[in-house]
């Protein structure tokens, strides 16, 4: 994330959060950014510095005037007149970190060989509250490479219990003679 996405993400989470729309804003950037990865075309076309300002702006106004909240119509706006609308997904990740941070939520990725059960879930998710202090909003997914186990990625740690994991390490002690 650059210095700028940072800037930029921080400025437009502080005016939501002020004004009490942060949530609504962080799902509708989520959905701005799915239609923007999803037709990439559009985003070039944002871009285009053949095309006149205003003409990009009221592309951005009739797309979105009515579904998302004039703060982000006017951060897109913004992005788009700075022809940085290629920063939005870093923005988007700052906004959302801060917002959970802000309310001690912390987002888990539990990767596991199948998908766990609710009762696996939960106590997963009781485990990694109690060890951080934070709300736990975990996320599970399925890699059948795994063979068993599973691997819990959270704020940029990973905690490898998958027997994928416990054989690498094996491997590497046996072969490296590393632990």
């Amino acid at each position: 994330m650059t210095a700028w996405e940072k800037e930029y993400g921080e400025a437009l989470y502080e005016l939501c959060n002020e004004e009490n729309c942060a949530q609504e804003t962080g799902e509708q950037l989520d959905m701005v950014c799915a239609l923007f990865r999803g037709e990439p075309k559009y985003a070039g076309i944002l871009q285009n510095p053949a095309l006149p300002r205003q003409e990009r702006l009221g592309m951005l106004d009739e797309a979105f005037r009515d579904s998302v909240h004039p703060y982000l119509l006017n951060f897109l706006k913004l992005l788009c007149e700075r022809s940085a609308l290629e920063a939005l997904p870093g923005c988007t990740e700052r906004f959302h970190a801060l917002y959970n941070e802000d309310r001690g939520l912390l987002p888990v990725t539990a990767t596991s060989a199948v998908a766990l059960t609710e009762a696996q879930k939960q106590a997963l998710a009781e485990k990694l509250s109690r060890l951080t202090g934070k709300t736990v909003l975990l996320e599970n997914r399925v890699d059948k490479s795994l063979m068993g186990g599973v691997k819990v990625n959270y704020d940029g740690k990973e905690l490898d219990g998958s027997v994928a994991g416990r054989l690498e390490a094996l491997r590497r002690v046996l072969v490296d003679g590393k632990a």
